[in-house]
């Protein structure tokens, strides 16, 4: 399960005039607690969901863990539906935003050892006495098979090149993402000949000049610098797809211990969820100087949260 950034929007409204500033007292109605469900299917691993409860933008508490809900998760509408319970054993973090700053609550997972599988609809359903009952829906679409796959190491010493092919599904609009992982190590002998290691993960990236990726002013000749990338197939459906990466480290490959390309496929929800994610990130709150509030998606039904999937291979430019 990876963790869910939840954002907590703040509000203030001040209106300055004169050189003064002139406090506006808001009749803010109560805040009525809704379930909050989080989740990500992945079909690598287990079910795992956080239930929580909604707390007021202007409240000082924060949400906590809720551990006596009735959590079931649905296979393509199949009766019965699989229970979840809650591990009380492990403690987790959830990431949330909070005025800019990001911090973490203390929560627990529901879970069963059933794995997602590929190609399936979900539905998860969560009741509590004290709460209305919420639901959300995801679908997690089919594999897709890589070919032509070529890793260049031995051209450019700084840099790997990657390129690789799949086929899109037509008739349909599908969804990719691409995220880079790395982990280096570095042994050199210091001046009391001494050894000392250096362990390296992060700053690993790749460059396109991809159309379908986001473009930017081109630097070094590259449209497209990161780590990770989110992309339609708006461009090329139904068609053959090859693309062209350059990853590059601030560590030469050889110093690397793994260096792994995550090709992940997901369902519009998902999509839904990370582009938001972003925008909010960016710009999404509200400052002193006005400007659009960009609310994070959801798709849980009478509550708060998300509930995406995704479907995930890795092809490994290193080891």
């Amino acid at each position: 399960m990876k963790n869910i950034i939840s954002p907590i929007l703040l509000f203030s409204l001040l209106i300055i005039s004169c050189d003064m500033e002139t406090v506006i007292d808001l009749d803010i109605p109560p805040h009525e607690p809704v379930l909050v469900l989080n989740s990500l299917l992945d079909t690598d691993t287990n079910v795992q969901v956080v239930i929580s409860h909604s707390v007021g933008a202007f409240s000082n508490s924060m949400p906590t863990f809720i551990n006596d809900a009735n959590v079931l998760l649905y296979k393509n509408n199949e009766l019965p539906g699989i229970p979840l319970l809650p591990d009380l054993s492990n403690l987790v973090y959830v990431n949330y935003i909070d005025n800019g700053n990001v911090d973490s609550l203390a929560m627990y997972y529901y879970k069963s050892n059933y794995i997602p599988e590929k190609n399936v609809n979900y539905r998860i359903e969560v009741n509590h006495s004290s709460y209305a009952s919420i639901s959300a829906e995801t679908y997690i679409p089919n594999d897709i098979t890589l070919y032509n796959i070529d890793i260049d190491t031995t051209s450019n010493e700084e840099k790997i090149g990657f390129t690789f092919s799949f086929d899109d599904n037509t008739n349909q609009q599908n969804y990719y993402r691409l995220k880079l992982f790395s982990s280096c190590k570095k042994e050199w002998e210091n001046e009391d000949g001494d050894i000392e290691e250096w362990n390296f993960r992060g700053d690993t990236r790749f460059m396109s000049n991809d159309p379908s990726f986001p473009s930017d002013i081109p630097f070094e000749g590259y449209t497209f610098q990161g780590n990770n990338v989110i992309f339609t197939d708006a461009l090329f459906n139904g068609q053959q797809k090859t693309i062209t990466l350059d990853v590059i480290s601030d560590l030469k490959y050889a110093d690397c211990d793994t260096i792994i390309i995550q090709f992940a496929t997901f369902s519009d929800d998902t999509y839904s969820y990370y582009n938001s994610l972003g925008d909010h990130a960016e710009k999404g709150e509200l400052s002193i100087f006005g400007g659009e509030v960009i609310p994070v998606y959801t798709n849980v039904e009478n509550g708060l949260g998300v509930l995406i999937s995704t479907n995930a291979q890795k092809i490994y430019l290193k080891p």
